[in-house]
């Protein structure tokens, strides 16, 4: 026992001579900040979170301004996309017309499409183009009707889907005459016997007569046929070809003026 305690006492002299020799070694300022460091510490937190939130709110508005960048760049990107692909409809459009102004007797030109009645009873058309009454009006796949009004820089169209408008038709290469009618929503095509009725699908082209529509443009297609008891013409229902609601851009077509022979004209002898 007296030897243990002997060994304790050996032992706590040489810490206590330890702490000393290292307190001695240490300057006083050093041991004061080391005591210190926790409450300065505590003290230059309020002014680090402030740095931080600054710092955050700078990240913050930057990241805003990027986003708000990128967010124009995409809007006019896709408004060029947008556009782009509205020129190559139109552009398609176009080339599609220019197929069917050979039609002799006719001087063509484009037209852009400026606006569309709401009444489905009258389907009108307000076209940008110089034209006179009655010149005819088609898309890159049929008739569309006739220029109704015209003034200085556009023209009221009426669509062959108007009551007030009857067009001549016929199928090429064959005796049928017959005419097409306008009903709103649909065609009726009118003049044609049960037992001569075309079948449904079949395509009715202007035949030309009147002297009003270039012969040749396909107009409609027959999508019902109907017998009526007692009466010798059936009833026959088409639809229009073309698709003038979705086309921006329409051929329209006026007649050629025919030239006369006048005395001036007449060889002398």
């Amino acid at each position: 026992m007296p030897h243990r305690h002997i060994l304790w006492r050996v032992v706590l002299g040489l810490l206590i001579f330890i702490a000393i020799f290292a307190l001695q070694r240490m300057p006083v300022g050093q041991y004061i900040t080391l005591a210190l460091s926790p409450l300065i510490s505590t003290l230059h937190a309020p002014a680090r979170w402030w740095h931080d939130s600054e710092l955050w709110l700078q990240d913050r508005n930057k990241l805003q301004a990027q986003l708000i960048a990128t967010r124009d760049i995409l809007e006019q990107q896709t408004a060029l996309i947008q556009q782009g692909k509205s020129l190559a409809e139109e552009n398609t459009q176009l080339r599609k017309l220019l197929k069917i102004t050979n039609i002799h007797g006719y001087t063509w030109r484009a037209a852009q499409v400026l606006g569309r009645s709401p009444d489905k009873k009258s389907q009108r058309l307000i076209l940008q183009v110089q034209s006179k009454p009655d010149d005819v009006v088609v898309s890159s796949s049929g008739l569309v009707g006739l220029v109704d009004k015209s003034h200085a820089e556009f023209a009221v169209v009426r669509t062959i889907l108007d009551a007030s408008l009857a067009v001549p038709v016929t199928i090429p290469g064959s005796p049928l005459a017959a005419l097409i009618r306008g009903q709103g929503d649909h065609l009726l095509v009118d003049f044609i016997p049960l037992d001569q009725a075309p079948g449904i699908g079949s395509i009715l082209q202007t035949s030309g007569a009147g002297g009003i529509f270039p012969p040749g443009i396909s107009v409609a297609r027959i999508t019902h046929i109907e017998a009526l008891q007692g009466r010798v013409f059936a009833r026959i229902e088409a639809k229009p070809i073309a698709h003038w609601q979705r086309d921006n851009w329409l051929a329209i077509a006026s007649r050629m003026a025919s030239r006369t022979a006048s005395p001036t004209d007449s060889p002398t002898p």
